[in-house]
This record gives structure tokens, C-alpha cells and sequence, in this order.
């Protein structure tokens, strides 16, 4: 499944990410021991690997139906552990506005793809806010 990662990595669009949200809507039968698949919140002070020398540190979210998780996308290291079943949840990111600054810095690595990818997330959180306001 998905190993040790973050959110929100700079130089990528994904850097608009400030706050990442789970919620589990797997059936009441869900059992961690047998099922598994819990997310596990790294709290060790590392980013994509724990730090040398650090001793792992983290807390396991059991995927129980009704279950919210939210934290800082750039600050919470997680990964989910291996599942045994289909688990079912629903996922998302609230994102901070787009600047040119971060435009800019994508620009820098000469990397089309990762512009590219900044010129949607601007369109669609555009659309998102014309739709709201509108």
C-alpha cells in the first residue's frame, strides 16, 4: 500500500496542500486484527524516512467506519499498513491559494509537467471558487 510519504513535497504542486483528511467509511464488521490496513502517523520528526539514530515513533488509526483523521499535510509523515480487505474511505486535501511565487519555483527546474500541473490545480480551485461565490 502506500509506504512512508508526505502530503505536500516542495517544488511540486502538490505543495498547496495544507491540511490532508481521511474518513473511513468501512462497515461496522471492519476488524484491525484480522482486516488491517491503519494509518500509520509517523511522529518522529523525519520527513519520508525516520532520522538516524531516531527511534520510530509513531500512533496506528484504526480504519473504523465514522473515523475523521486531519493533520498538516508538509508536517505528518504516514503510510497505511498492509491491508488484508477493501477498505473504503473518503480522502482529501484543503489547499492554501496558488501565488505566482509558486509558479515560479516549478518554472525554475525547467520541468513542463510540474508547471503544467500548477496551471490546473490554479484553474480548478478558480472554478471551485467562481462556482462557490457565483
Amino acid at each position: 500500500f502506500y509506504r512512508r510519504h508526505r502530503d505536500a513535497i516542495p517544488n511540486s504542486a502538490s505543495v498547496l496542500r495544507k491540511y490532508s483528511l481521511l474518513l473511513y467509511l468501512n462497515r461496522d464488521s471492519w476488524s484491525p486484527e484480522k482486516d488491517a490496513g491503519q494509518l500509520r502517523m509517523h511522529l518522529d520528526g523525519g520527513g519520508d524516512e525516520c532520522p538516524p539514530g531516531v527511534q520510530p515513533n509513531f500512533i496506528d488509526v484504526d480504519p473504523l467506519g465514522g473515523t475523521l483523521v486531519l493533520f498538516k499535510s508538509e508536517a505528518i509523515p504516514h503510510e497505511v499498513i498492509d491491508t488484508m480487505s477493501e477498505r473504503f474511505a473518503l480522502v482529501g486535501w484543503f489547499n492554501r491559494p496558488v501565488s505566482a511565487s509558486d509558479i515560479a519555483t516549478l518554472g525554475e527546474g525547467g520541468n513542463i509537467v510540474q508547471v503544467g500541473m500548477m496551471a490546473v490545480a490554479l484553474a480548478l480551485v478558480t472554478v471551485g471558487v467562481t462556482t462557490i461565490l457565483g
